[in-house]
């Protein structure tokens, strides 16, 4: 495969992935709301 074609895959995983509906989008946008994740990104501000 070559870099153009490596780059169109991942461009267009990118894309998919970062599609408003796509449940990975989701979880990362609600995972702020995970407690624990919280403590540590609260930990990081410092």
């Amino acid at each position: 495969m070559s870099d153009e074609e490596k780059l169109a895959t991942i461009q267009g995983e990118f894309e998919r992935l970062n599609n408003a509906n796509h449940p990975v989008r989701n979880a990362i946008e609600t995972l702020d709301s995970v407690e624990e994740v919280a403590i540590i990104k609260k930990s990081l501000e410092k």
